[in-house]
């Protein structure tokens, strides 16, 4: 009886640890399948199939190492599978083409949760009414028009207002990116 405690307190610890784990990297993971494969439906699909692996094979994870890394090289071998399956389908790269593809893409998601945190301290500097059109535009999908009329100013002020938002929010994120030497 005592082991069967024991056994079930050291379970729920680990599906504790699996899902703070995937929890701190599942951004990392989704960007570098939808890297390489840039159809959110694919990749969500994909992440969930790698998420599925992590699980079965959480026992041959090395705590204390890249869990990110680990669950890329899992994804890795799922989009390269895929690939395969999809190779009558549509245009396929030469190996060598994959490849490089997919160096960018870790390059590309290595420091994504870095690059969040500074679009968010950067979001935080802008005033309230560009957060409202930005808010609006990319998170409620409005269009230039609609945005003008829930704001009360014309469509070429919309573009501009947002023109210069996401002008800022690039500067500003490169600038912190910068200042963190990443």
């Amino acid at each position: 009886m005592d082991r069967d405690k024991l056994n079930s307190t050291q379970d729920k610890l680990s599906v504790s640890d699996f899902m703070r784990h995937v929890l701190d990297n599942d951004r990392r993971i989704y960007g570098y399948i939808y890297a390489l494969i840039p159809n959110p439906s694919e990749a969500e699909d994909l992440f969930q199939d790698t998420v599925t692996i992590m699980w079965e094979k959480y026992e041959s994870y090395l705590p204390g190492s890249d869990f990110g890394a680990w669950g890329i090289g899992i994804a890795y071998n799922l989009v390269r599978n895929y690939r395969r399956k999809m190779a009558n389908s549509r245009l396929q790269f030469s190996e060598d083409v994959e490849q490089l593809i997919e160096c960018e893409a870790q390059k590309a998601t290595s420091n994504l949760d870095d690059k969040l945190n500074a679009l968010n301290r950067c979001l935080s500097k802008l005033t309230r009414e560009d957060k409202k059109v930005l808010k609006l535009k990319y998170e409620y999908n409005c269009t230039a028009q609609d945005i003008a009329g829930k704001i009360g100013c014309s469509v070429k002020a919309v573009y501009s207002k947002l023109a210069r938002a996401n002008d800022f929010l690039l500067r500003c994120v490169k600038r912190s990116l910068t200042q963190q030497n990443l």
